[in-house]
């Protein structure tokens, strides 16, 4: 036993205790909390990290976003989705939208109802968003029964 984790002489001042304090567990019990601490860092740093732009530069995903319109200029209500990706979303009352997380590179975005639908091609650069203005959804005559 070395001279440091020797016991003291107040240790043993009323006799022989019936449990002698272990050096080695108080290191022990030290080092545990230390690494629980440190693990509980690194997982909020983690979580941080994820929600950043940085996460979507390195992962290579941008968003997209614009508004769509009718052909009288009014907000089309519908769908909006990226081919080829679970990615969708509803235009808002004012006829925007927001797609986040979306892969990099040219997508097809597609604006639609019920009945029709029109797909465009967007450039997605990663950690950015890429803003494609008004989209005019236009309405074609369908044939009648």
């Amino acid at each position: 036993m070395s001279f440091e984790n020797s016991p003291s002489l107040e240790e043993f001042e009323e006799g022989i205790p019936h449990k002698l304090s272990n050096p080695s567990a108080k290191k022990k019990r030290l080092h545990t909390i230390i690494f629980g601490l440190l693990g509980v860092v690194i997982l909020f740093a983690g979580v941080s990290f994820a929600q950043s732009n940085a996460a979507n530069i390195l992962v290579g995903k941008g968003a997209i976003s614009g508004i769509a319109l009718n052909d009288k200029k009014q907000p089309f209500n519908g769908y909006v989705f990226i081919v080829g990706t679970d990615l969708e979303t509803t235009t808002n009352e004012d006829g925007s939208f927001l797609i986040e997380s979306v892969p990099a590179g040219t997508r097809s975005l597609v604006i639609a109802n019920e009945t029709a639908g029109y797909e465009f091609a967007v450039d997605v650069i990663a950690g950015e968003n890429t803003n494609i203005g008004e989209i005019k959804f236009t309405a074609t005559a369908t044939p009648d029964d």
